[in-house]
């Protein structure tokens, strides 16, 4: 008699442990979802001034302050499966971007992306950076793809998505640059008057 009430004890403190146990997993799985916050450049921090090169060597560069519009960073690899997954996504953004409010930049933080890959991807209508300034890579934080950054007028980061937009994500992005008025704007003045 001792043995069973023996056993049944061990028997709950075990499935309390277990229950523990996969609520601390769940719980890390989501902590491990979500990219460090110590490698994503942080909301609210000031931007300098992004500088680098294009596929052709030519400089190019984002100067925040001259230009009343939000800038939006596609930070990409082409190696980059991650990034492959988010290219659809980026496409509908861009394609739905308000450009009068938001103007898209694209950073290949490689250095390999070639014209087939920019065409590819359909990035002619953007400057696409293939060369930052060093000092840039480390403020800005490139050394995770992808990454999709919402910066504002003056250079304050507004937002990071860090990983494959989600629809979550994407709400949020369409809402944060007005992608939505954009698309409606199309649709109501279809030849653009």
């Amino acid at each position: 008699m001792k043995w069973n009430f023996a056993i049944s004890g061990c028997c709950i403190v075990l499935l309390a442990a277990n229950i523990a146990l996969v609520h601390q997993n769940r719980e890390l799985k989501s902590r491990l979802s979500v990219a460090p916050p110590s490698l994503e450049a942080a909301t609210g921090s000031q931007m300098p001034e992004l500088h680098g090169f294009d596929l052709q060597g030519k400089p190019i560069g984002v100067d925040y302050g001259r230009d009343p519009r939000k800038v939006l960073l596609l930070v990409f690899s082409p190696t980059c499966p991650y990034c492959d997954e988010n290219w659809p996504k980026w496409q509908q953004v861009i394609s739905s971007l308000d450009r009068s409010a938001v103007r898209p930049v694209a950073v290949d933080v490689t250095s390999s992306a070639s014209t087939t890959f920019i065409e590819q991807h359909q990035l002619q209508t953007m400057p696409v950076f293939l060369k930052v300034e060093p000092r840039a890579m480390v403020n800005y934080r490139f050394q995770l793809t992808p990454q999709t950054i919402l910066v504002d007028s003056t250079g304050r980061i507004e937002r990071v998505w860090t990983g494959v937009l989600n629809e979550p994500a994407m709400a949020e992005l369409a809402q944060r640059t007005g992608a939505g008025k954009a698309a409606s704007a199309k649709a109501d003045h279809p030849q653009g008057l």
